[in-house]
């Protein structure tokens, strides 16, 4: 399942890159986010809340920030075990300086296999697209904090590269 969307914001390219290149901040903006635990720079454990149907349980993501580069660019990618089945997450930030504004485009991913798909893939699907929107509110809300604004934008099929 793939998500994407982008907003507009009056923080500079610099500000966004801080906040969404720093593993532990971006951690908290995580529905279901319970810890955090830092192996290095870049190498990071993630435990979340899994609610999927009756399944009920925690998952700890193997996380990596695999490209943080200043100011465009970030991305992550981990992996998980769920009730037996293995979870992909991945998530990207492109950082675009528009004028006096950033524009911010983002794309989810979430993969499961085994029998959990089997067993909940509908409900996987709107519960990854429900979170990945939360998980953009939540930059929102940390980026207004300190009197930004936002402007959500219409999706394009602009793809991130």
């Amino acid at each position: 399942m793939n998500h994407s969307g982008k907003f507009l914001t009056n923080r500079t390219a610099e500000e966004v890159f801080d906040l969404v290149a720093d593993p532990q901040r971006f951690a908290r903006l995580i529905p279901d986010f319970e810890s955090f635990s830092a192996q290095d720079a870049t190498h990071f454990t993630l435990r979340l809340k899994i609610m999927v149907g009756q399944i009920r349980g925690h998952a700890n993501l193997a996380m990596k920030l695999l490209a943080a580069d200043r100011p465009t660019h970030v991305e992550y990618r981990g992996l998980g075990v769920v009730a037996g089945s293995q979870l992909v997450f991945a998530m990207q930030f492109q950082l675009r300086c528009e004028g006096t504004e950033t524009q911010v485009i983002w794309q989810g991913q979430v993969s499961v296999d085994g029998m959990l798909a089997m067993m909940g893939g509908s409900m996987i699907d709107s519960m990854g697209r429900r979170n990945f929107e939360a998980t953009i509110e939540r930059l929102q809300d940390e980026l207004i904090s300190n009197n930004a604004t936002i402007q959500d934008l219409p999706p394009d099929s602009e793809p991130l590269s």
